[in-house]
């Protein structure tokens, strides 16, 4: 179905003629399930924008060697054509949403095939069906929260059934059920016929229904692994790759976690309401400083909503106390920082070491800090790139970095790792419990039970705007 030969790819005006991708050989079966795999920054997302033909025709660029698809000379064909062969969903979902309905951005592509009227309401229905996403029919799509927006992008392209369906982090921003009904959805396309390609970091959920894994290193593809060989690599095997395991974390919770009164941050009987709709309804719970508290539930519950009211951002009843003052909107903006999912609302110099003085006097010792941060993460090689240039997981942790050096006490994380591979989400939790060390109070709101089974030292639950409960996370399994 896929054939590619000695396919390189340098994007225009790279720096110093890098080549995103270099002399890539890989030949894809009918009907095969490919996990594609490898550390950020390594041409994963490149070489799925090939295979979609975003690149050269979007992403301007010079491209050399052969690409085949379902024997056809997939370089050569008409974008148009080729997106009916090829469906994609992106890591960053609201980039390929063209309506504001939600019932019909599903049912968009198929209308340009074009599809019958009836074979398009059928379609949209199984697909929601096997999602289980009816509640999202006929929604304005802004409004929904990341996780939900990802579901819907996943269900657009679903219901084109293309011959092959490449995914850019489809699971980044999904709560665990949501995950696992992608996973079946995943093995009843593959039953069916279609070729996948999954550029992923989470393994677990298509542990089963994987044929091989392709693992990419600094534009090339390094090793593959067929479905037996990649589930004998130990975990230490896998560390040492860059890759998370294959199997779910497991962790005990008990214990309710008692508020104390000096407890840093304080917050009391929230209630908020967003386009009509109630999103809290009476939220209280606390966080203290050295302690790391995640913010789990489904997607839709209301996690980011909480969050960005605590920090200031939405307007909400209730109270929230800081080091024990009560503060309005604009002080608690002041007096926290909060990381937000799509990274790119928060970057804005011209360059990755600029970032960190945004709103600030550069002074020496700043930018040796900031340095200093940025090589904790891996990241002092990009101090001079523009931002916009950077990976999902690069800008991801470029973000961390510059909320580690804001010396804000509250410090709040939304998602802090659903662009991350094994090795850099290793990273971000050394990093969460530096700082935890150093008195900060941290929040993190995130479905990646890696993290909080290596983070957290206590988790609150939140279902349909409520506080479900609040308890220590005592040890893992």
């Amino acid at each position: 179905m896929i054939e590619l030969n000695e396919l390189s790819f340098t994007y225009e005006n790279s720096r110093e003629g890098v080549s995103q991708l270099r002399r890539i050989n890989l030949h894809v079966k009918k009907g095969e399930l490919i996990l594609l795999a490898g550390k950020s920054g390594c041409g994963k997302t490149t070489l799925t924008r090939v295979l979609n033909g975003l690149c050269p025709q979007f992403y301007p660029g010079k491209l050399t060697g052969n690409y085949r698809l379902d024997g056809q000379d997939a370089l050569k064909m008409p974008v148009h054509q080729l997106g009916t062969m090829a469906g994609s969903v992106f890591q960053d979902p609201r980039s390929q949403f063209f309506a504001t309905n939600t019932t019909d951005e599903i049912a968009l592509g198929m209308e340009n095939i074009p599809l019958e009227r009836t074979v398009i309401h059928e379609r949209v229905k199984t697909v929601c069906a096997q999602m289980n996403i009816a509640r999202l029919l006929d929604r304005r799509i802004f409004p929904l929260s990341s996780g939900e927006k990802q579901l819907l992008a996943i269900a657009s392209v679903c219901a084109m059934e293309p011959k092959v369906i490449v995914m850019d982090e489809p699971s980044a921003n999904l709560d665990s059920n949501a995950m696992v009904r992608l996973g079946i959805l995943l093995y009843r396309l593959k039953e069916a016929g279609h070729t996948i390609v999954l550029s992923e970091h989470r393994f677990h959920y298509v542990r089963d229904s994987f044929d091989r894994l392709v693992l990419m290193e600094n534009g090339e593809l390094s090793t593959i692994y067929s479905h037996d060989e990649a589930l004998k690599l130990s975990e230490d095997q896998l560390t040492g790759m860059g890759l998370r395991p294959f199997d779910a974390p497991a962790f005990q919770v008990g214990g309710a976690f008692q508020s104390e009164p000096d407890d840093t941050l304080q917050v009391s009987e929230i209630s908020c309401m967003l386009d009509g709709r109630q999103i809290l309804d009476e939220i209280s719970f606390s966080a203290r400083s050295g302690k790391i508290l995640a913010i789990a539930g489904p997607n839709g519950a209301g996690k980011s909503t909480l969050c960005r009211t605590i920090t200031g951002l939405y307007r909400a009843m209730g109270t929230v106390q800081i080091d024990g003052e009560y503060l309005k909107r604009k002080q608690r903006t002041r007096n926290s920082f909060f990381v937000q999912q799509d990274s790119d609302y928060q970057l804005y110099a011209p360059t990755v070491l600029d970032e960190f003085f945004i709103g600030k006097k550069e002074t020496s010792s700043l930018k040796e800090d900031a340095l200093g941060r940025l090589r904790e993460m891996g990241m002092d090689e990009f101090q001079n790139r523009h931002p916009a240039s950077l990976s999902g997981g690069q800008k991801q942790r470029l973000l961390l970095t510059i909320a580690a050096a804001s010396r804000k006490n509250l410090l709040v994380f939304d998602e802090p790792t659903s662009g991350l591979d094994g090795y850099n989400m290793r990273l971000t939790v050394k990093l969460f419990k530096q700082l935890a060390r150093e008195g900060r109070c941290i929040l993190l709101i995130t479905h990646d039970m890696d993290l909080i089974a290596e983070a957290a030292d206590c988790v609150i639950y939140i279902e349909q705007g409520t506080l479900r409960y609040c308890r220590n996370i005592m040890r893992k399994i």
